[in-house]
């Protein structure tokens, strides 16, 4: 059952300048038509609606290979989240970690916008708490753990390439409403390299 479009009105004017461009910004494709265009007419009201039309727009456009990669360009220019250091381009990684107690095996992925030295240092970080750690646990410490050690390694391959990986890629598609929100303002994507979501 659908909202009707009076209530959904009245959520949009309760809600935060900040949160509904959140919205706008990330969710405008997964909005019915007619949310949407109440979304849009509550940022004109508050003389936001430029701001969210572009992200509205570049979420809603096919992004070609180019396309990709001028917002990945945007990204990698960026200071690094952890070191602050403009010195290399920033990419993107996955790391695995497992940490096992007796019967009790937990395996945590973390997705990650650095430089590759500080991409290295977080796969390192995961393999030694791993190798340390993820043994422990009968019988899955025993497979997750070299599971673990092979896929960083294979992410880390990744870390030092001249030009965006995959995974940053991945990440400007299902982000690019985000990205073009955020695109005149430093601060902003500072926020979202260092915070990144996926998917």
């Amino acid at each position: 059952m659908a909202v009707s479009e009076d209530i959904l009105r009245e959520n949009y004017r309760r809600l935060s300048d900040d949160k509904l461009l959140r919205i706008v910004s990330e969710d405008a494709v997964r909005l019915r038509p007619e949310a949407l265009a109440l979304l849009q007419d509550e940022l004109r009201t508050r003389g936001l609606a430029e701001v969210a039309e572009q992200s509205v727009q570049a979420q809603f456009r096919v992004l070609d290979e180019a396309g990709v990669q001028e917002y990945c360009a945007l990204l990698q220019a960026q200071p690094c989240p952890l070191c602050q250091s403009a010195a290399r381009p920033l990419n993107a990684t996955i790391t695995s970690k497992v940490l096992s107690f007796l019967v009790m095996t937990t395996q945590k992925k973390a997705f990650a916008i650095a430089c590759p030295g500080c991409l290295d240092t977080l796969s390192r970080e995961a393999n030694t708490s791993s190798a340390l750690l993820g043994w422990w646990g009968v019988p899955w410490g025993l497979i997750r753990t070299p599971q673990a050690l092979i896929f960083n390694n294979k992410m880390a391959k990744g870390h030092h390439l001249p030009y965006a990986n995959d995974l940053l890629k991945a990440f400007v598609v299902s982000n690019v409403g985000r990205i073009e929100a955020a695109k005149g303002n430093p601060a902003d994507l500072q926020n979202i390299i260092r915070a990144p979501r996926l998917g």
